[in-house]
């Protein structure tokens, strides 16, 4: 039976094509990614096509995004998502902003005696329902390895 969502999604992946050396450029540089079957990486691949077709990326100046830095970005943000049958989990936001270094973030907090603190928090991410997602670039190009740091993953989840 024909399915209009299908249809299109077909039609986002061709008309997007990643060439292969980009891709193995960035799969090098994912080390986490190792252990993926052939399977799962192509699974992988078309949903981080079908995630950059969908959300938009803003960079703040000074950061510069490279076709590598998107699809690095895009592969971290759906690997959670990997098992998980496609029903739009990404669907409460539509942008990410990329910031060139960590940011203050205005926080408050009442006490259980009803005072109220307010402070300003460094922050390298924030997320919220309806978006926009926020993280610092430096955040972003340190995720990826294998030493237990992933801002993208965490902030998406």
């Amino acid at each position: 039976m024909w399915s209009f969502r299908a249809w299109q999604r077909k039609r986002i992946l061709a008309r997007n094509p990643l060439s292969p050396e980009l891709w193995q450029r960035v799969l090098d540089s994912l080390p986490m990614l190792d252990g993926l079957s052939d399977e799962e990486l192509m699974r992988l691949r078309e949903r981080a096509v079908l995630f950059l077709h969908d959300k938009r990326l803003t960079p703040l100046p000074g950061v510069e995004l490279q076709p590598e830095d998107r699809l690095r970005l895009a592969l971290q943000a759906q690997l959670p998502l990997l098992h998980l049958a496609e029903l739009g989990w990404y669907r409460g936001f539509h942008e990410i902003v990329l910031y060139p270094d960590d940011f203050l973030s205005p926080q408050k907090h009442r006490d259980a005696a009803g005072v109220e603190h307010e402070w300003d928090a460094e922050h390298s991410g924030e997320a919220w329902l309806q978006g926009p997602v926020i993280l610092a670039w430096p955040g972003v190009q340190q995720s990826g390895g294998w030493e237990g740091y992933n801002l993208v993953i965490h902030e998406l989840a």
